[in-house]
């Protein structure tokens, strides 16, 4: 078999042009998602996202997430509070994660997102925060914390 041989850690301009274009398929198949929750980020409130709410009607753990952020980019904190709090806790940790992990390739230090350990901590967070605000009788007890009442 004869053939040219490519070094280690050299990309050919096939390679670029499928990662290119994989790049692209990626970012188009988000732009329909990205373009609701954009519009409804600068627009007003009445629509539920959410689907678990609308087939269940449970909150999962995000619900009244995108309400927040709108508030949070108004500079309304305590309404942002008020829609759902885990949400903003989950936006101020993804950006820290984010952070961290764009800083671990800038230093050659690549890491992955999030650990197993951190991963599994954020879910089991978000299943107590889900299972808390769906408990008949909690509204009462912590109703800022659990975001709107259903």
């Amino acid at each position: 078999m004869t053939g040219t041989r490519i070094p280690a850690g050299v990309v050919s301009d096939s390679d670029k042009r499928r990662r290119a274009l994989t790049g692209a398929a990626v970012a188009v198949s988000c732009l329909p998602g990205a373009l609701i929750i954009g519009s409804r980020l600068l627009g007003r409130d009445g629509v539920d996202l959410c689907i678990m709410h609308r087939l269940t009607g449970y909150w999962c753990p995000l619900c009244g997430g995108t309400r927040a952020t709108r508030a949070l980019m108004h500079g309304d904190v305590v309404d942002a509070v008020g829609y759902n709090p885990f949400a903003l806790l989950v936006l101020a940790l993804g950006a820290a994660v984010l952070v961290r992990w764009v800083s671990g390739r800038r230093r050659s230090h690549p890491r992955p997102l999030l650990t197993s350990r951190e991963a599994i901590a954020l879910f089991a967070a978000a299943g107590v925060f889900a299972l808390l605000r769906n408990l008949p009788g909690m509204w009462l007890y912590i109703n800022p914390l659990l975001g709107p009442a259903g």
